[in-house]
Formats: structure tokens, sequence, C-alpha cells
């Protein structure tokens, strides 16, 4: 089976590494048909998150960034904004695109405002994430 197959039975995506280095052996090891072994795997370990998951994500962590600046820096949720970020840039643009986070500065901090994808080579915005 191969993986587009699979995502097409399971209705969700799973990554390549999943696929080729888990899924695919175990279901080569079966004799179940690809139905059947689609409906024993485990949905919550391998299915890739949508694009409104990681928008949702996306946006709750600006919000806790924002909520945070005047406080202190929370590096760690900066750091996992420009993960998803990157992921969503990835999965959905391909490598011809990417992102960037705009800030705006209110009461001598920083805080995520939106988030704006681009083609990097004619540098025109294909989707804008407003937080």
């Amino acid at each position: 089976m191969m993986k587009q197959e699979f995502e097409a039975l399971a209705g969700y995506e799973v990554s390549l590494d999943d696929y080729n280095n888990i899924i695919e052996p175990m279901y080569m090891a079966t004799n179940l048909d690809k139905a059947e072994f689609v409906k024993v795997i485990d949905k919550k370990r391998f299915a890739l998150k949508s694009r409104t998951q990681l928008k949702n994500e996306m946006k709750k962590l600006a919000e806790q960034l924002e909520i945070t600046c005047t406080h202190f820096t929370d590096y760690e949720s900066k750091e996992r904004l420009d993960k998803i970020r990157e992921e969503y840039t990835s999965r959905f643009y391909g490598q011809n695109y990417s992102s960037m986070v705009e800030e705006e500065m209110t009461q001598s901090c920083f805080y995520p405002t939106k988030v704006v994808f681009f083609n990097r080579n004619s540098g025109r915005t294909v989707e804008t994430i407003v937080f």
C-alpha cells in the first residue's frame, strides 16, 4: 500500500518517516486487507495536525506571548510558535515559500500579531494569519 492510499483510507495525513519506518513495515507483516489494517492503526499516534489545528495552536501561543510580554519573555512559547510556523509553511506551501512573524510593541515589549506566508521568488503574500 502506498502512503497516499493509506491517507485516503484513513482520512488523515501521516509523516513520511512514520509511514516508511512504522506503518508500511507493520502492514507488510500482517495478513489484513488495507481497510482492516487502517482501522487498527492508532490515529492519535500517527495523524498529523490539520491546517486548522496548527492555526489554532499558533493563535493560542500568540495570545500567551501577548499576555506575558509585560512580565517576562516566554522563550519556550516563541520557539514553539516558530516550529509550528515552519511546519505549516513546509507542509502546506513547500520549499519555495517562507513565513515571518510580525510583532507589535506595547509597554516596552514585543508580541506577535500575525504570521505572513509568502513566495520567496516573487515576494507575493499567499496567506496571513492574524492573531
